[in-house]
């Protein structure tokens, strides 16, 4: 492991690489800071959730209603002359107004669907879903046969119930949308690193390496090693980033494979570039735009809800759609939300890592 330990000596000797390394951790800290409003696990309790509810009915309905939100998202109730502040300010992403009248015209069967309003300063799946949501529940209570004293009586229970915020702030959107940009971030910190491999040409290590007992595979495979740790303190830095901002990392051992299966396909796609490349200047103008257009298909840079249909077929190719896909669904891991996106960068990383190991071996050997 000779060749190991002198790699990895080599990178963390370089300033250059440490800049890159702790770049993303603190922007991460900040973006994320900035996303739940500064706000920690203890006080966003008070200040943050999901969906705000404004109930001007104050009824045993409405509260039921409410309740049944809360079964399904973190919500909080708030005034109706606080609605425009609330989206302004970015603490919720939705708004629902339920109007007074709203148990009336649930137990006579009007249109109680008047009686909701939804507000958001965007259309997002987010405003969509806490709309529908709020509809499909009263159209629920209206064909219960709201005239039955028992079930009102059930009714009046449950909305005794409190209607809690999340313990840690629920804007798990925007979280993931400005985690995504460790994507691009990551493949110029592999660069970075692996830019110690190609200053082995100009030391002569290839010649070294030709005269020692340790094949050219080996010493590839010891240095790509070396230089995939040293980009793990960014995957490690980010997360402890992220448990300081929220007080909590959902699913932290998946978030972590993730992170660092991204990471290695960084690692991969650089070593790539630099093994087809006839020069640093070459794969340093390769390099940025091969990861500008990753991100920006991809849809790490904005959501792909705001680029046209064709450009979202686009994304399916691209590994940073995958990444994105992932750490949207992280939280709730199923094969199709999580799994799949795992099994397409796995797939990424050992096609550009066998591309840039066979040629980086072909070329040492020549």
């Amino acid at each position: 492991m000779t060749v190991f330990t002198t790699t990895l000596k080599r990178i963390l000797k370089q300033p250059l690489n440490w800049v890159f390394i702790m770049v993303f951790p603190i922007l991460c800290y900040v973006l994320v800071s900035m996303s739940t409003g500064g706000e920690t696990q203890n006080d966003a309790t008070t200040n943050d959730a999901f969906f705000g509810i404004v109930d001007n009915d104050n009824s045993v309905l409405s509260k039921t209603l409410a309740n049944q939100l809360g079964l399904r998202y973190n919500i909080k109730e708030v005034d109706e002359s606080d609605i425009a502040a609330q989206l302004t300010n970015q603490l919720f992403p939705c708004v629902i107004l339920i109007k007074e009248g709203y148990e009336r015209d649930v137990m006579t069967r009007n249109t109680a669907l008047d009686s909701l309003e939804s507000y958001s300063l965007t259309i997002s799946d987010v405003s969509v879903m806490g709309k529908t949501s709020a509809e499909n529940i009263t159209r629920a209570l209206m064909i219960l046969g709201t005239n039955n004293e028992q079930i009102l009586s059930q009714w009046e229970e449950t909305s005794r119930l409190e209607v809690t915020v999340a313990a840690v702030n629920d804007n798990w959107v925007s979280i993931a949308q400005w985690l995504s940009m460790f994507g691009y971030i990551s493949i110029f910190t592999a660069y970075f690193v692996i830019k110690t491999l190609l200053d082995d040409k100009k030391l002569g290590m290839p010649d070294r390496v030709g005269v020692l007992p340790i094949h050219q595979r080996n010493y590839l495979t010891q240095s790509t090693l070396a230089a995939f740790l040293v980009t793990e303190i960014t995957v490690v830095l980010t997360l402890v980033s992220l448990w300081l901002v929220l007080g909590t990392i959902p699913n932290v051992i998946m978030m972590f494979v993730l992170l660092s299966l991204f990471n290695l396909f960084s690692v991969s796609l650089v070593l790539s570039i630099t093994s087809i490349a006839k020069s640093l200047a070459g794969a340093s103008i390769a390099m940025v735009m091969i990861a500008t257009l990753t991100a920006m298909l991809g849809g790490l840079f904005w959501p792909l809800e705001l680029v046209p249909a064709l450009m979202k077929k686009i994304a399916w190719f691209t590994p940073g759609y995958w990444f994105g896909e992932g750490l949207r669904n992280v939280r709730d891991i199923t094969f199709e939300g999580f799994v799949m996106p795992l099994l397409f960068l796995a797939g990424f990383t050992i096609v550009t890592l066998l591309i840039g190991g066979i040629k980086k071996v072909q070329r040492m050997e020549d």
